[in-house]
């Protein structure tokens, strides 16, 4: 009942321009009068009149949509591990104004290249030092996307797919969760997306440009994901795979890329192998990261990544056959981009020794487009039945967890304390949302289905406030960092913050500092680049990494006012600083101890001999430092 042939389509308008055109990846753009559908498999015409904008509030839709977004980015802390270390990288690149080689701790930080780091670090020097200068590059590079979906929907459908494929995608959990995050991969998929699109558009020279400034973010997935798309679907229809790669556009690629690559390479001549082998090539071949998951690791996320517009995405799947037979034919081409979009950077992920949440993000731009030409080009009420279906399922899930809370992960009070009424209001919409879908469908109104697909996303920041501020607060060393400054303070305005085997990622970005560290490996750091070269930076001058050990020498001496970090599960050395020195705060995951008071007959270290075992200290606060977190 809801996908008979004859209902209204999806159709908003006619398409921009009034012309149909087609490349060698595209179907020719499909222009549908909004008066009549004509229906012929039993030569009978059959005319369902429609109004001429069964859709007048898509454009509103998306601009709630996008509020959304970026509702209350600074009303949480930043979690660590990710967000507090990109957040302070871009913190000391705003400080010393080096914007070529990332500084963690003060130390050379080339896990990652610069953009991300470069956007952050100058809106902090416009706006300051906030969780939201941090995340305001990822918002605005999915606010980018949308508009790059928005536009080539609109150039290919009509524009009213292309407020629909905006919406879409603005609307998916993965794309909200990510447009709110410290971290590279919504200004990555920025770029691919580009790129794919740049090549179906036929523009390769901002393809590829595209790719490098990719690159730049996150490093060559960022031109492996656009070739494991497009290159299979070249060898699917028949296109040139060599098309792919003109000299123009490899050469807008290198002007781009290569500038920064050579010169961080000439300052750090490892730089080009710990990129290619150690970052890339182990990431993906081997377990040294730590972060392997099952084979199926992929089939869960994915669904609900990209929820609620899969179902629609995904309405026409049995007909892959027809489509796979006429492959070659450029009315097909489309649908299978979005295939191979989907299914090779899913393998080749699935095949990955590395495997988080967010490296399927990539993929969320063509579930949008997916949809979206499914529903413009077909019936309102595609997939409607089983999205309700699975929308009353997921909203009494979600009802259920006021009742009964699984615990496969520890919980603080305070998340224990916002889960359900987060949990609880989440689900009434969602359940709301399957009866707008049901309701648009049986009532021949799209605009009601749309929303109904809307409406889940679009509530969650404003839903789930109370429950980001007790995982931020659990997850960030905010509170930790309060206590040491106000400490500090007390004891002078000056001293030093030593992490015992510990390094907090957010604290010297709350601090406004960099810490010392005593450490054996440099791990705490959370940066292969400083683990792996450790030995070598420990000894380079003003080094924040000091002797294993040393943190005995500096509590028994005392040579500047100190406080002491310690992990809560370092029950020795907790064991030994409580017995020195009092508890300023401690949380889940690190306490603070201190300061300790200098001794006055303890000699300072003399000039020059600060590489030495027996005489270093901590680095102390430049000027300036620590007055702005």
């Amino acid at each position: 009942m809801w996908s008979s042939a004859n209902e209204p389509r999806l159709t908003w308008g006619t398409p921009a321009g009034g012309a149909t055109s087609s490349t060698d990846l595209s179907c020719p753009r499909i222009a549908f009068r909004p008066s009549s559908i004509t229906h012929t498999p039993s030569l009978t015409q059959i005319t369902t009149p429609l109004p001429s904008r069964p859709f007048a509030g898509p454009p509103l839709l998306l601009l709630l949509a996008c509020i959304a977004l970026g509702w209350n980015l600074n009303g949480y802390r930043l979690l660590d591990p990710d967000e507090g270390r990109n957040a302070e990288v871009a913190r000391e690149m705003a400080r010393s104004n080096d914007y070529l080689v990332p500084h963690l701790d003060g130390l050379p930080y080339l896990d990652k290249p610069i953009v991300y780091f470069a956007a952050a670090a100058a809106i902090m020097e416009l706006t300051g030092f906030t969780e939201t200068a941090a995340r305001l590059p990822a918002y605005i590079a999915t606010l980018a996307t949308i508009g790059l979906l928005a536009w080539v929907a609109r150039r290919r459908w009509g524009d009213d797919a292309g407020w629909l494929a905006g919406l879409a995608y603005a609307t998916m959990v993965l794309p909200l969760a990510y447009a709110r995050t410290a971290i590279f991969d919504s200004t990555l998929t920025l770029c691919t997306t580009a790129a794919i699109l740049g090549m179906l558009e036929q523009r390769p020279v901002a393809a590829w440009a595209a790719m490098a400034v990719g690159a730049l973010t996150k490093g060559p997935i960022a031109v492996a994901i656009p070739l494991l798309v497009l290159v299979p679907h070249a060898l699917a229809t028949g296109a040139s795979v060599r098309g792919l790669l003109p000299r123009r556009g490899l050469v807008a690629f290198a002007a781009i890329a290569l500038p920064w690559f050579v010169a961080v390479s000439v300052a750090h001549p490892d730089f080009p192998g710990y990129v290619f082998l150690r970052e890339t090539l182990a990431r993906v071949t081997t377990t040294s990261f730590h972060r392997t998951a099952p084979f199926w690791y992929y089939l869960p996320i994915v669904p609900v990544a990209a929820f609620p517009w899969i179902i629609p995405a995904l309405a026409r799947l049995r007909h892959w056959r027809v489509t796979w037979a006429a492959r070659r034919d450029p009315a097909t081409s489309e649908p299978l981009l979005f295939a191979c979009w989907l299914i090779a950077p899913l393998l080749f992920f699935t095949l990955n020794q590395s495997k988080l949440p967010q490296y399927v993000l990539p993929l969320m731009p063509a579930v949008a487009l997916a949809a979206t030409r499914n529903l413009t080009t077909g019936a309102s009420t595609t997939g409607a039945r089983a999205y309700v279906a699975v929308a009353l399922l997921g909203g009494l899930a979600l009802v259920a967890l006021t009742r009964w809370l699984p615990a496969p992960i520890s919980l603080t009070p305070a998340e224990k304390a916002a889960i359900p009424a987060a949990a609880l209001a989440l689900g009434v919409v969602v359940l709301c949302s399957a009866a707008l879908v049901a309701l648009g469908a049986l009532a021949r109104r799209p605009r009601v289905t749309i929303w109904g697909y809307a409406v889940v996303v679009i509530a969650i920041p404003f839903l789930s406030g109370n429950l980001l501020a007790a995982v931020g607060d659990d997850r960030s060393s905010a509170a930790v960092a309060g206590a040491t400054a106000a400490a500090l303070q007390r004891a002078g305005g000056t001293g030093a913050v030593l992490g015992v085997l510990a390094y907090p990622p957010s604290l010297p970005f709350y601090l406004g500092r960099p810490i010392a560290v005593a450490t054996p490996t440099g791990a705490e750091l959370t940066s292969n680049y400083i683990a792996d070269n450790v030995e070598r930076l420990r000894t380079a001058t003003g080094s924040p990494l000091l002797p294993a050990g040393y943190w005995r020498e500096a509590l028994a001496r005392c040579p500047v006012p100190t406080v002491f970090l310690a992990g809560a599960g370092n029950r020795e050395a907790r064991e030994t600083l409580g017995a020195a020195l009092p508890l300023l705060a401690a949380d889940s995951h690190y306490a603070a101890y201190g300061p300790c008071e200098p001794h006055p007959l303890t000699p300072s270290p003399r000039s020059g001999e600060g590489g030495r075992t027996g005489e270093r200290r901590p680095p102390s606060p430049r000027r300036g430092e620590g007055d702005r977190g």
